[in-house]
């Protein structure tokens, strides 16, 4: 089933358990969440979320789909929280029913994202007294190493009155009917599920909405970046920059530029962007340890690589000054050093291909010895 048939397919869906295994975890390197049904099932739950026919019912489906999400968090390389375990998490917590505790507990112990960011309402979601019934009547205080340390917080730390406006702003995160969703929500939603047509008109109504105002500037940048409407995010880019006093956010937004013209694969206009920040860098010192100078310095060295094939001589300017940045900040990254001796290497100077060799070998050791 394709993505685009899952709103019209959804009462078959949810009452046919044979079609349910076509939205299970499937270990999948390329694709949503590492899961091969990842990004259908994300449609699903969106679905769902405007499902006003969702009843008691639905529980086992809501169940089945949490469990499966449960499984590509635990199972994800870079770990994270996606939008879609906690919109299925709000349907179930909407029931009230204890029985979801071990099921919530779960999710919480997915993986270190999920510890700290699946909110621990959800626990006690059923409501405070009978959450702690249940959890005293199965012994978990006890048999969870989870629950052995949240006996205080669970009594403590939550009232009625907290539990109350937590559901209200879950509620505005994940509102039940479509007209009530934010435009960037819906867009970013249109262009993960890969109907981009529908993503850029969505574009256009938040421009009608929100460009008028200068604050909104960078946010619109932000959105046309996303959907590769990359002259659009140039115009707000360039809109956005006489409006900043600070020199650091003028070199910032500089680099920002500089991104989108690589992008474009414009690698001249891309350099020239750069250049501008030279003379905003006189005005302040603390870009040398910040990241900004890591950033410039990596911005640079991405057009010496891209740049190569094309206009050797441009590829040559942008190394150097990368290479004075990284010898004047010492401020290393292991991908900015590995990128300067890959640069090094493929404009073949052989002096500098060895030294961010070196370089490259002694950040490597010292990362491994703050793992150890």
């Amino acid at each position: 089933m394709e993505i685009h048939q899952i709103p019209e397919q959804l009462p078959l869906i949810k009452h046919t358990k044979d079609l349910w295994d076509s939205f299970a975890y499937s270990k999948c390197k390329d694709a949503y969440g590492y899961d091969k049904n990842g990004l259908k099932r994300y449609a699903l739950i969106v679905q769902l979320q405007y499902d006003q026919t969702v009843t008691e019912a639905d529980k086992e489906f809501l169940h089945y789909l949490m469990s499966q999400e449960i499984e590509m968090h635990k199972s994800h390389p870079y770990q994270g929280l996606h939008e879609s375990m906690d919109i299925v998490a709000f349907l179930l917590a909407k029931f009230k029913d204890a029985n979801h505790i071990p099921l919530f507990e779960q999710a919480k112990l997915s993986n270190f994202d999920t510890y700290y960011g699946f909110d621990t309402e959800y626990i006690i979601s059923a409501g405070i007294e009978e959450a702690i019934t249940y959890i005293e009547e199965n012994d978990l205080y006890r048999i969870s190493s989870f629950f052995q340390d949240k006996k205080e917080e669970l009594e403590t730390m939550y009232t009625a009155e907290h539990m109350e406006r937590w559901f209200q702003a879950k509620a505005r995160n994940y509102p039940a009917n479509l007209e009530d969703e934010s435009l960037i929500t819906l867009m970013d939603r249109a262009s993960d599920f890969g109907n981009m047509s529908e993503a850029r008109k969505l574009l256009g109504k938040l421009e009608e909405q929100l460009g008028s105002d200068k604050k909104n500037y960078y946010l619109l940048y932000h959105q046309a970046k996303q959907l590769e409407e990359y002259d659009k995010a140039l115009h707000y880019l360039t809109l956005d920059l006489p409006e900043q006093e600070d020199s650091f956010n003028k070199v910032f937004l500089w680099l920002r530029i500089a991104e989108i013209h690589l992008l474009k694969q414009d690698w001249v206009q891309a350099f020239a962007s750069v250049k501008q920040c030279e003379p905003e860098l006189k005005l302040f010192s603390s870009w040398r340890s910040a990241g900004l100078g890591r950033s410039l310095s990596e911005t640079l060295l991405d057009i010496s690589l891209k740049a190569k094939d094309s206009n050797e001589v441009l590829a040559r300017e942008a190394y150097r000054w990368a290479d004075q940045m990284l010898k004047s900040t010492n401020n290393y990254s292991s991908n900015v050093l590995r990128k300067a001796h890959q640069c090094a290497k493929v404009l073949q100077l052989k002096q500098d291909k060895r030294l961010y060799s070196k370089k490259v070998a002694i950040e490597a050791r010292r990362i491994n010895r703050m793992l150890r």
